[in-house]
């Protein structure tokens, strides 16, 4: 910067970072080009900052590929989609479901644009509250330590993060909308390449606009209330479309395109052309994203994964809490007196601190999750209801909505299990403590699923039949959607250096991994049973034949909770005493 400052940067977090430039007096040795001198000093660093970063990238992806084998990653690819081609063919052809009615087909035809319609609104809404949290964008902490604070635009810095986030995440929308798709042929008939082109694109779009709606909220700096406001706008317009049978949001008409392989219709160009409008304007604003938020997302991100890594599902859980800011309530929607959390009739000291500690846990829910409670519980209504239908796949969905709803329900137990020196405080056994918190969590449970019960119901229509099955199958379902979430929070991590993985070959060990991860899930699933028991002539008495082993096996679940401490004790004396013998033995040999 020779002959004065030329220019000065303006870092301002309020905008994005850009170079500004002051004219200066004509230096002499400038020639007759004087008054654009401060004008070519800003180009040439402009254009150095620009080179620098395309060769950091460079060098940073040559250096993430230098180890890979070409031929054995397209050995790979090509394997998983030989295998994942032939699951899918077997998933349609086994568990598809038979085609519907004339009657059903015209229904879907008339009422599916506001179906597909919703679903995009909900995600476009979750997007603007990502947004409006400085979100979705996650890079990594030295490029907002060296690049973001770099003389560097930073629209152009993000724009290159921006574009691998939406590449990836409309891959798996593509991929997502491409297996629905050809199961919805099954259903529905019609031509699978055409169902599968048409869903591929529709689940791209469905995904790459929230992001980059998203995109827009947190580049605009429009903030949480804003975001907010207009999530609740786009819920509501998708909502009156659904409830008037009327295609006149952008979402509905999105919807519109999803059903292309039924009937042609022109008007769902609109709404893909509004999904990809957003994602055009997200990459031209993504540069105003600050600087803290990104600093604070790749922090939590970075963490998030290594817990997901580790198979830790109570870290993930408060990862994605702070990455959501879900944060507990200061004061709660209602204080306990002595007693009052059970009426007239208290339990005698322990039992009743366990039963007031659970409820002092839950009206610190807050608004957000008490939110996403109800919607998790509809959504597994909705689920349930199709899988009753015929669609089988749809009881996996309804089976995950419980166990995600119970990990959120769960908290008080797993804030328990997060404070050790506290559960140890009680004047009780850790398990019991424990077990005697699965009740005021059971009560939440069974109001989360009463809401998927009425959904359920009301989607089914004003038969009797069907208010039976979702009465009969209302228990059961919360009570083992509860009961999978307290297996994950009670057995917690998986040991890195346990002794019984020592004495297990490789295979039995990833084995074994593979079940404590897919056992808790699996065990919220069990709760669908019911529903799919009631498919038959049964109704209502097969399903309540059905809920019995799903009632014993979250008894089983409570005694194992109460239980788990004195039964790994067991264990670990036991492996101990025979790694004992074993290195005694090896001892004697040797002498």
């Amino acid at each position: 910067m020779e002959d004065g400052a030329a220019f000065s940067m303006a870092w301002a977090d309020r905008t994005p970072p850009q170079c500004t430039w002051q004219p200066v007096p004509k230096p002499r040795s400038a020639g007759p080009s004087g008054a654009w001198y401060g004008q070519a000093v800003l180009s040439a660093d402009a254009r150095l900052g620009r080179e620098a970063l395309v060769d950091l990238r460079r060098a940073r992806r040559r250096r993430r590929t230098a180890d890979m084998d070409v031929m054995e990653a397209l050995y790979r690819a090509y394997v998983s989609a030989l295998v994942g081609g032939a699951a899918l063919w077997w998933l349609v052809s086994e568990i598809g479901g038979r085609q519907v009615a004339p009657s059903v087909l015209a229904k879907v035809s008339t009422d599916g644009p506001q179906v597909v319609g919703a679903v995009f609104a909900l995600a476009l809404a979750v997007g603007l509250r990502s947004g409006g949290r400085g979100g979705p964008l996650v890079v990594e902490a030295a490029d907002v330590r060296h690049v973001l604070l770099a003389p560097v635009p930073r629209g152009r810095a993000l724009r290159g993060p921006a574009l691998r986030m939406l590449r990836f995440g409309g891959a798996c929308g593509a991929l997502a909308g491409a297996v629905i798709a050809v199961l919805a042929y099954r259903r529905l008939g019609g031509q699978w390449p055409a169902w599968a082109a048409t869903g591929a694109l529709v689940g791209g779009l469905v995904v790459a606009g929230p992001l980059g709606a998203a995109m827009v909220v947190s580049g605009a700096r429009l903030g949480r209330a804003a975001a907010a406001a207009m999530a609740l706008a786009v819920l509501a317009w998708a909502g009156t479309d659904l409830a008037m049978a009327r295609a006149t949001s952008p979402f509905s008409l999105l919807g519109e395109m999803a059903l292309w392989p039924l009937r042609w219709r022109p008007a769902g160009l609109v709404g893909g052309a509004v999904a990809l409008g957003l994602v055009l304007a997200g990459l031209a604003l993504v540069g105003g994203t600050s600087v803290e938020a990104s600093e604070r997302r790749a922090s939590l991100a970075g963490q998030l994964r290594f817990a997901a890594t580790m198979r830790d599902m109570r870290t993930v859980v408060v990862l994605r809490r702070q990455l959501a800011q879900d944060r507990p309530r200061q004061r709660p929607w209602a204080t306990l007196r002595p007693g009052a959390a059970r009426g007239r009739r208290r339990p005698p000291g322990p039992a009743a601190a366990s039963w007031r500690r659970g409820w002092h846990g839950v009206l610190r829910f807050p608004t957000v999750r008490l939110g996403r409670l109800a919607f998790l519980g509809a959504g597994a209504g909705a689920a349930a209801y199709g899988a009753w239908r015929g669609t089988l796949p749809l009881a996996v969905v309804a089976g995950l909505a419980l166990y995600v709803a119970g990990l959120d329900v769960a908290e008080p137990m797993a804030q328990a299990v997060d404070h050790p020196a506290l559960l140890d405080g009680y004047p009780k056994a850790r398990g019991a403590v424990l077990a005697g918190l699965f009740f005021p969590s059971a009560v939440v449970m069974l109001a989360v699923v009463a809401v998927g019960a009425v959904t359920g119901a009301a989607l089914a229509g004003a038969g009797a039949g069907a208010a039976a099955v979702a009465a009969v199958t209302w228990v059961p379902a919360s009570l083992a959607g509860l009961a999978g979430a307290v297996v994950s929070t009670v057995q917690g991590p998986p040991p890195l250096l346990a002794e019984s993985n020592m004495l297990m070959p490789p295979e039995a060990v990833g084995a074994r991994l593979a079940a404590r991860t897919l056992w808790p899930p699996l065990v919220s699933t069990m709760g669908v049973l019911p529903v799919l028991a009631a498919r038959g002539a049964g109704g209502a008495a097969a399903a309540a034949g059905a809920g019995i082993p799903v009632l014993v096996m979250v008894a089983l679940v409570i005694a194992w909770a109460r239980y788990h401490d004195p039964l790994h004790e067991a264990v670990k004396q036991a492996f101990s005493a025979s790694g004992t013998g074993a290195r005694g033995t090896a001892g004697g040999v040797g002498t």
